[in-house]
């Protein structure tokens, strides 16, 4: 086992852009910094699939000598999801057997980092496919927490969660359609912000999500603080988040299912929702009655969706086609040709995936859903719930419990803010680590679209009590 976490008391990327701005600090020098942090970690942690070192200190050194420290994020070093598009870079999703897609351009949510001044120092592990909790996978290899090397990192972009929390990056932006910016910010004890679904332009990304989970999925920022998520995110949206006092409703719902593995998540919980009630904030306990079939429908939605064409970027004329079957007889053999844990969703498939009509039902009951708790949250409730009721598991552990069958407590908070596309925030609570495992326990505040500056208010509150 092998710790490399980031030191908590060092500056935010706020803080770092005050010292560019001011002198004290270069962007060569900044990026030099965590280039040398990045390689010190990669062996033991594997954050990154590609350290773009070279582009990187070119890119510093022109920024020093272009001299715009008015650009929004000058000279901050980050990171990128693989499945990000980056000019002259193949997309692979970590995937040995579907076939790469090259890109001659950077995604829109790249050209805008790069266009605020921000430096791509590398690109990120993804678990095959970007569809698990953990990030492993036959092209890259395994990302471990960079806590404790252990145990997982989480997924899907459990690579940024690894170089943010190693400190390896000042920031980096994935994707969550499943908690996948929320999962890794838990783990690896950083914040990790999944906007609406409309909040950030996805072109240029994988995959390509026209479906009925649609909504569900959401580009946003993994980073040390919940200014620097508002930071990174005013830059990459359209829709930048105004500075607001903490006011409002606290909605806390009741009969939730809700289970907590280690007693610390359930405090700070109880702590985080204390403190907003403090700070002004009424209560609200609305009943949350649907929950258990919404959580219990999240698999077909997803299978409905993504089953087929799974399938068909599996197979192609260089791998041929596809066997679920010839591939199962393989892991057996320990010759596999896709993740274990894509494997366990194809296996799945062949018992939950719905046909077309019960498909549209289930698309029409989130639907209702949604619209039924963007009005009960309306234009002045958040929640404050766990992000999950658990830190970061063994490797091998995570699939195995996010992937079992019923209703799991320990996952339908995170969840939900996808199914309902509600904007969520995921905060370490560095004051409340578990003692068998010295791991942080991770809060989230979610709201209905539109109400992101009560959300960051009440965000900012709760990283001061839990930090």
């Amino acid at each position: 086992m092998a710790n490399f976490p980031r030191d908590l008391s060092a500056p935010d990327a706020t803080a770092l852009l005050q010292a560019l701005r001011s002198g004290k600090l270069t962007a060569e020098q900044l990026t030099t910094q965590h280039l040398q942090r990045l390689h010190e970690s990669q062996a033991d942690v594997n954050g990154a699939t590609h350290i773009l070192h070279e582009q990187a200190i070119t890119r510093a050194r022109e920024l020093d000598a272009a001299g715009d420290k008015s650009l929004p994020l000058f000279g901050l070093p980050c990171s990128i999801k693989e499945t990000f598009g980056l000019a002259g870079e193949q997309v692979t999703a970590a995937s040995i057997r579907m076939k790469p897609e090259q890109h001659q351009q950077h995604s829109e949510i790249v050209q805008r980092l790069v266009d605020a001044g921000a430096v791509v120092m590398a690109r990120s592990n993804v678990p095959e496919f970007a569809m698990t909790g953990e990030s492993t996978n036959l092209r890259f290899g395994r990302t471990n927490n960079p806590l404790d090397t252990s145990r997982v990192a989480g997924g899907s972009s459990g690579g940024e969660g690894a170089l943010v929390g190693s400190g390896a990056c000042v920031f980096g932006v994935g994707s969550d359609i499943l908690g996948s910016i929320r999962i890794p910010a838990a783990f690896c004890g950083t914040v990790g912000f999944k906007p609406h679904s409309g909040g950030v332009d996805k072109t240029g990304t994988w995959p390509t999500v026209n479906g009925n989970s649609k909504t569900w999925l959401a580009l946003g920022p993994l980073t040390r603080s919940v200014r620097d998520a508002q930071l990174v995110y005013n830059v990459i949206s359209d829709e930048p988040i105004a500075d607001a006092d903490i006011s409002g409703r606290l909605v806390t719902p009741s009969n939730f299912p809700l289970r907590f593995l280690q007693p610390q998540v359930e405090t700070a919980l109880q702590v985080a929702r204390e403190s907003v009630l403090e700070a002004g904030l009424v209560e609200e306990s609305p009943e949350f009655t649907d929950i258990p079939r919404l959580f219990k429908n999240m698999p077909k939605l997803i299978l409905g969706d993504f089953n087929d064409a799974w399938y068909q970027l599996l197979s192609s004329s260089e791998k041929g086609r596809f066997s679920l079957w010839r591939e199962v007889w393989n892991q057996l053999r320990g010759k596999p040709t896709i993740d274990n844990g894509l494997l366990k969703w194809l296996l799945v498939g062949l018992f939950l995936k719905p046909n077309t009509k019960k498909t549209q039902a289930i698309a029409q009951d989130y639907a209702a859903a949604r619209e039924h708790y963007h009005s009960l949250l309306g234009d002045d409730g958040v929640m404050v719930m766990p992000t999950m009721g658990l830190v970061a598991p063994p490797h091998g552990e995570m699939n195995t419990r996010s992937m079992q069958p019923g209703v799991n407590g320990l996952f339908t908070a995170h969840t939900m803010g996808n199914y309902l596309d509600l904007p969520a925030i995921a905060i370490p609570a560095w004051k409340y680590c578990d003692p068998e495992t010295g791991l942080p326990p991770s809060i989230s505040v979610l709201c209905a679209p539109g109400s992101e500056a009560r959300l960051f208010a009440a965000a900012k509150h709760i990283e001061s009590v839990l930090n």
